[in-house]
């Protein structure tokens, strides 16, 4: 025998049934295998909406179990990372089940090259609101083989469906403010100056700023001629700035709430804005139109948002990073010349030391200190001793504190970003990003950008006109839908109520619900309210 056919997995004969052997090791007890798995499944609280991820089930044992146990809208998916083990379990577990349980859709056996991609699988399968949880069994020693992978993929699993209910939770508390941001801005766009003037425009070096603690001591460092370099900042960030005589080249801002107003305060008319379209519209009032650009966040996954992709007039497209100051980063890098353009950030510390989350100046930090009384200290301690917060040493080996939420900023962050050519981190504090650190040079060259002075085109004025012209229209065709008596049969109205609601999701994402069209009459009834709401805002 050789020593490839040792390797092979094998059966081998037990007392009380089969187990298997695999590089030298039983995957199953020697003298009951089917015993510990069966009595997992039965101590299993199985609740609907269920994920079960089933880690290396090499044997048909708890399967059926299983699967006679399952609650409704629960999904299982056989985990199997070792190929050898795969097309070793695979006919031995799927032939051996009954045969309707193997037509079930509930069951699922990706390859091992699929693996990876099942977090990412989950989260779109996640979006019918079927699924809420993940749940891991280990069905065989097969698990211990792989035993860090198998952690590290169930973590993505579960994160990966838990995002999509975060996600779910902000759009049922800001979705509606989303959309309406989206389509008041829209129908302002002709007015402003295009985002892409600025893509591949800018031929000094790029400082891009943040509102993290790491820009106090940027300055503090720093004794620089800031008009030899293009200066971005997060909008929170623009306050700093300001207080030194600094004005940016650009201000980036997403937030859709009107608490970012007081960020703007003193701000002069002619600061450019890069803003999301589904940023605040009321921010017009402390920058003047044609010094804003747009760019557009991918808020939703949705149809409404997918028409108008292929649009000529619809600004350049961006994930929903979920921070300004990544997407302020993911900008910069493309409005550089070329990658020689160095391009430094300061103040993306995705954490905070004691007394202190953010840089002095900036709109956190003052209403901190307006709102200072005898109760409440001018210290945030309580931020950073935070039952959530998790412990981590900075850069410079000081006590700092992150936040699960930043953490995930950090890491995507840097999986974003890692490998940029000439992208440095200027910051002496925060997290570290994988990132070279690096002070920006004193630059002492006249360099002059290049970025263009077009508008919008005639043909992309009439264009975005015509869209809101349509939709406008649509609106009021449905809303005679579901309110008037038509000619239509009863499954023709549903048929062209559906066309029609259904590809336009800002009707209802924001409903607890809403994550996909429902054709019941609760759900028609909140549809018909925010029609009204959107026709009042949709102008052409």
């Amino acid at each position: 025998m050789t020593n490839s056919d040792i390797q092979k997995p094998c059966v081998v004969q037990t007392p009380q049934g089969f187990s298997v052997s695999y590089n030298n090791h039983l995957l199953y007890s020697k003298y009951n295998p089917s015993k510990l798995i069966i009595q997992t499944i039965e101590n299993q609280n199985l609740l609907p909406g269920s994920i079960v991820l089933c880690i290396s089930p090499v044997l048909e044992y708890g399967i059926k179990e299983l699967l006679n146990k399952l609650p409704e809208e629960c999904l299982i998916i056989l985990c199997e990372s070792d190929k050898l083990l795969y097309d070793f379990s695979y006919s031995n577990v799927l032939e051996k089940l009954p045969e309707v349980f193997q037509s079930e859709t509930s069951l699922m056996y990706p390859k091992p090259d699929e693996l990876n991609n099942l977090p990412v699988k989950l989260f779109n399968l996640s979006s019918s609101g079927r699924y809420k949880r993940v749940i891991r069994i280990d069905f065989s020693a097969g698990a211990q083989l792989y035993s860090e992978y198998y952690k590290e993929l169930e973590a993505a699993c579960i994160n990966s469906v838990a995002t999509f209910w975060k996600n779910r939770i902000t759009l049922t508390k800001f979705g509606r403010k989303y959309s309406f941001n989206f389509f008041r801005n829209l129908s302002n766009l002709d007015k402003t100056t295009p985002i892409t003037n600025y893509f591949q425009a800018v031929s000094k070096p790029i400082i891009v700023f943040g509102a993290g603690q790491s820009v106090d001591l940027f300055f503090k460092n720093n004794k620089l001629d800031f008009s030899k370099f293009f200066i971005l900042c997060a909008d929170t960030a623009l306050q700093p700035l300001l207080h030194r005589s600094i004005i940016p080249d650009g201000v980036f801002v997403e937030e859709a709430q009107s608490v970012i107003t007081k960020a703007f305060i003193g701000a002069y008319k002619n600061i450019h804005l890069f803003a999301g379209l589904s940023s605040l519209p009321n921010l017009s009032r402390f920058i003047k139109l044609e010094n804003i650009s747009y760019f557009t966040t991918e808020y939703i996954n949705a149809n409404f948002l997918k028409k108008l992709y292929d649009s000529d007039f619809l600004p350049p497209v961006n994930p929903p990073f979920g921070s300004v100051g990544i997407t302020a980063v993911y900008y910069a890098l493309k409005f550089r010349k070329n990658q020689n353009i160095p391009v430094y950030f300061c103040g993306l510390d995705f954490s905070y030391s004691a007394g202190f989350t953010h840089a002095k100046g900036t709109l956190s930090h003052s209403l901190r200190i307006q709102n200072t009384n005898k109760l409440i200290p001018i210290d945030n301690l309580g931020a950073f001793y935070a039952p959530s917060t998790i412990k981590l040493l900075d850069k410079n080996n000081s006590s700092f504190v992150t936040t699960p939420t930043l953490k995930a900023y950090a890491q995507l962050f840097t999986s974003l970003f890692t490998s940029t050519p000439n992208l440095y981190d200027a910051g002496d504090c925060g997290i570290s990003l994988g990132i070279i650190q690096a002070h920006p040079l004193a630059e002492t060259s006249n360099i002059q950008d290049s970025i263009q002075n077009t508008i919008f085109s005639e043909k992309q004025i009439h264009n975005l006109k015509f869209y809101l012209k349509e939709e406008k229209e649509a609106l009021i065709y449905l809303k005679k839908l579901l309110t008037e008596k038509t000619d239509f049969s009863t499954e023709e109205l549903q048929s062209e109520i559906k066309k029609i609601a259904a590809e336009r999701e800002y009707l209802f994402l924001h409903f607890p619900d809403g994550y996909s069209f429902n054709y019941s009459q609760s759900f028609l009834n909140r549809i018909r309210t925010e029609i009204d709401f959107f026709l009042k805002w949709i102008t052409t």
